[in-house]
């Protein structure tokens, strides 16, 4: 890992005290008031704070908790959790499953969406598909294969329909990336069709079909958002990943755009000492779209104020990171959950300096 910048840029401000040992952190506005708040995880409790870290609602954590995701998926204003369960270290006798929190008068209200029959207990992706209202959930059916359906609520419960079942597809993100004007489905492999073989990425288009996006490797993460300001939705993979991550797997940032019929592909940079970028969140930075990665080994900002990208290292190694409004002012907040957790303010943060 090179050493980190001293100081470390952006305003920041130390919430160890409320973050505590949380191991998934998310953003949204749970109650409808135009005020963001943070969802907490950890071993222990799911709790909801302020920004301050005054604590609104909590409920105890029985099973493992392996991904988390803050979305209005209904459209009322009101934000939802989705958690999707399976085995952590901490519960490892926890079945695969999705449940949905709802804020109401300060406490959280649980809903069962969908728990598969599977012999392995773990989720991939909960992708929210608000214009839809619905989300995508992924989860492992088998060994190697993850299945992905779309849940939507109904007046009788939770409805779902299936979508696929694809190889080792850990990564899914939603946009519309051919200019359409309807939102495409990018998946991200980290291994291929056969043991040991490298990943890929393709959009699913309707009937199975595989437009390919070229990466290097395997893929650890993936995001859609506008990256040149064109109107259009590009695709950013965290690739570069190989099974022998010790010497070969790189933490690459790799930028992705359709031109005609295919994809071009351009690297926003091979991060360095790192083998793999787990989580790409879109942020506004100082006003512009930027990319905020949590790595191996470090997170990182980049922005792209020119025609090249730039970046800098704001933290160390971090368990999780969520990207919000949480001051009502210009500009993104990170909270950054780690051994010493932050948020720091990107309102006028310019990466590289």
């Amino acid at each position: 890992m090179p050493p980190l910048p001293d100081p470390l840029p952006g305003a920041r401000k130390d919430v160890t005290s409320f973050v505590g040992g949380a191991l998934r952190a998310a953003i949204g506005d749970l109650d409808g008031d135009g005020k963001r708040e943070i969802v907490l995880v950890d071993a222990k409790q799911l709790r909801v704070v302020d920004p301050s870290g005054h604590e609104i609602a909590a409920i105890p954590v029985t099973r493992g908790i392996q991904a988390l995701v803050v979305a209005d998926l209904d459209g009322d204003g009101r934000a939802e959790i989705v958690v999707g369960e399976g085995v952590t270290r901490e519960h490892k006798e926890t079945k695969a499953a999705f449940t949905v929190y709802r804020l109401e008068h300060r406490g959280l209200v649980e809903e069962s969406v969908y728990a598969p029959d599977t012999p392995r207990q773990d989720v991939s992706a909960i992708v929210p598909m608000p214009d839809a209202g619905s989300v995508l959930l992924a989860y492992f059916d088998s060994k190697y294969n993850v299945a992905s359906l779309i849940a939507k609520r109904t007046a009788r419960g939770w409805a779902v329909s299936t979508v696929a079942s694809i190889r080792m597809a850990t990564s899914y993100a939603r946009g519309d990336v051919d200019g359409d004007g309807i939102p495409d489905l990018v998946v991200g492999r980290t291994y291929g069709d056969a043991s040991g073989t490298d990943g890929d990425a393709f959009v699913l288009a309707p009937g199975g079909r595989r437009i390919a996006i070229p990466s290097t490797r395997g893929l650890r993460s993936i995001a859609i958002a506008d990256g040149d300001g064109d109107g259009r939705a590009d695709v950013f993979m965290g690739d570069g990943w190989h099974q022998n991550y010790g010497e070969k797997a790189r933490g690459l940032l790799t930028w992705a755009r359709q031109v005609g019929s295919e994809f071009k592909t351009e690297l926003v940079e091979d991060t360095a000492g790192q083998y793999a970028i787990e989580k790409i969140a879109p942020a506004t930075v100082g006003g512009r779209l930027g990319l905020v990665t949590l790595g191996s080994s470090y997170v990182r900002v980049f922005q792209r104020p020119d025609d090249h990208w730039i970046g800098s290292t704001i933290a160390g190694p971090a368990r999780d990171i969520a990207v919000g409004d949480l001051d009502g002012l210009p500009g993104d907040e990170i909270l950054i959950v780690a051994d010493k957790s932050e948020i720091v303010s990107l309102g006028g943060f310019t990466p590289g300096r």
